[in-house]
């Protein structure tokens, strides 16, 4: 019984230096592929979507929409966002984008929820900020959003890639808005 034993552990001791042995020869640091090539280098471009400055009346919301096409298949990898309230007056704002001509804050606006995307497929790079941040004096918002590597958002040629935007004035007089995103693709 003893001998068995020992054979096991013996053969289970040399199973595990076999395999480190296999494990670490392997190249972990790059995956690739069959042919062993790297894989390829894809310079990043960039487009902006930019509403520029716009007026909402006193106590008024607006829900707009800005488009692009696509000159080129796009793949997003990263998007940055800036949303800015003249003054970081009073409001609840935001914006997201999609291949979805449809705004969903039109689509919302009967259910209650503001301006909260939560939930809904078709939407991504929701950026927005409540009112808590601009009573408490910082007027703009810069957010860098990158996707997690290996993954992007296609945007075929010809398509449109759209940046839906929704803004509420809470004050009794006319505040300016502004939304902007830079895509990032390759």
């Amino acid at each position: 019984m003893q001998r068995r034993v020992w054979l096991v552990g013996l053969l289970a001791v040399g199973g595990m230096i076999v395999l480190g042995r296999v494990y670490s020869a392997r190249d972990t640091t790059v995956d690739q592929g069959a042919t062993g090539a790297a894989p390829p280098s894809r310079p990043l471009a960039a487009v902006t979507l930019n509403t520029g400055a716009y007026s909402v009346g006193p106590g008024a919301i607006d829900r707009r929409t800005q488009s692009i096409a696509a000159e080129r298949t796009m793949h997003i990898v990263a998007i940055e966002h800036f949303t800015g309230v003249q003054g970081g007056a009073w409001s609840d704002n935001g914006h997201i984008l999609s291949l979805d001509p449809a705004n969903p804050w039109e689509k919302w606006k009967d259910a209650g929820t503001g301006m909260e995307p939560t939930g809904a497929e078709g939407y991504f790079g929701y950026c927005g900020r409540d009112y808590y941040s601009e009573v408490g004096g910082i007027p703009d918002v810069t957010t860098y959003e990158a996707f997690p590597s290996g993954t992007h958002i296609l945007v075929p040629a010809g398509a449109r890639l759209y940046m839906h935007m929704y803004a509420h004035n809470f004050l009794e007089k006319e505040s300016a808005f502004h939304h902007a995103v830079r895509v990032l693709y390759w």
